[in-house]
């Protein structure tokens, strides 16, 4: 089923906080207080532990309004039922010391974390976000679009990244993998 999908702009960012904060991260406590933060702030994991979800979630609306937080809304009629943070790779202040060897001087989007809504999850939802996402990164003049999907088949908590299958139906290929996860890369 095709849902609507929008880029995040400064006017839904009460929209994006309130469908993370309203959500039941049961299986996964700890990302109840994320709000797509983690990626975007370089601090210690220690500071990581000791952030709060308010101060996050502020965090995060002030950085969708000032353009800095991006990705997309996935819509069913009104109601808010996906994310997906994709944005410039070098945003991802978090991983730099990993994505700078491989993305060099390139211009490179990122799509790094989906959360979909519970009673969507398994429609290919994801797939649509990240569909546009390349639309998108494609549109802007990027060169290429990294991910870092977690290849955990039994281990669904790991797939927020989305999972390896879907991108390598969009075309990525797999470059470099560290552990279990996969380094995937679509050039544009």
């Amino acid at each position: 089923m095709d849902y609507l999908i929008k880029p995040l702009t400064p006017q839904m960012a009460n929209t994006f906080a309130d469908y993370l904060g309203g959500l039941d991260f049961g299986h996964a406590p700890h990302w109840a207080t994320c709000y797509c933060m983690f990626y975007h702030l370089a601090c210690s994991h220690e500071e990581w532990q000791n952030r709060k979800g308010p101060e996050n979630r502020a965090e995060a609306i002030a950085g969708i309004s000032s353009g800095k937080m991006k990705g997309y809304l996935a819509f069913d009629g009104d109601k808010c039922i996906g994310w997906c943070n994709a944005n410039d790779a070098a945003s991802y202040v978090r991983l730099k010391n990993e994505l700078e060897p491989v993305i060099k001087e390139k211009k490179v989007g990122s799509t790094i974390c989906y959360v979909i809504h519970p009673d969507y999850r398994g429609q290919g939802l994801a797939r649509q976000l990240l569909k546009v996402a390349i639309e998108d990164f494609r549109k802007e003049g990027y060169e290429a679009v990294l991910s870092l999907p977690v290849d955990a088949s039994m281990d669904a908590q790991k797939h927020y990244r989305g999972t390896v299958n879907m991108y390598k139906q969009q075309g990525f290929r797999e470059i470099q993998r560290h552990g279990d996860v996969c380094v995937m890369w679509l050039e544009l």
